[in-house]
C-alpha cells in the first residue's frame, strides 16, 4: 500500500479479501484507545466499507460485540475481518500498518 489515504486493505496477503475502508481507516488510526465497539459504533455506525461481493456497515459489522474493547486499530481491523468471514494470516504487518500515521 502506498500513501496515507490509501482505503483498501489488501495488505501482503493474497488471501485477504480486498475491505474497502475509505474515510474510516484514518478516523479509525487517529481515534483515541482504548475504546469499546460500542463507542466506535456511536460514532462511527453508519460507515461503510466494501468488499467485491459486498457494503456493510460498521455497525453491523461489530454487532453482538459492543462490550468488546479495543487497544489499537490494527484490533478493529481484526474484528471486522472476522466479522466478513476471514481470519487475518498475518497480524503483525497488518497491525504495523494501522498504528503508523506517516508524518
Amino acid at each position: 500500500m502506498s500513501g496515507d489515504n490509501a482505503d483498501h486493505d489488501t495488505g501482503a496477503h493474497d488471501s485477504a479479501p480486498a475491505v474497502t475502508f475509505g474515510p474510516l481507516k484514518r478516523a479509525l488510526r487517529e481515534h483515541r484507545y482504548p475504546v469499546t465497539a460500542a463507542e466506535l459504533i456511536e460514532q462511527y455506525g453508519a460507515a461503510t466499507l466494501e468488499t467485491p461481493a459486498r457494503t456493510a456497515r460498521l455497525d453491523g459489522l461489530l454487532e453482538g460485540r459492543e462490550e468488546t474493547q479495543f487497544r489499537d486499530p490494527s484490533e478493529v481491523r481484526e474484528a471486522v475481518l472476522d466479522a466478513l468471514g476471514h481470519a487475518d494470516a498475518s497480524p503483525e504487518a497488518a497491525a504495523d500498518e494501522w498504528t503508523r500515521l506517516p508524518r
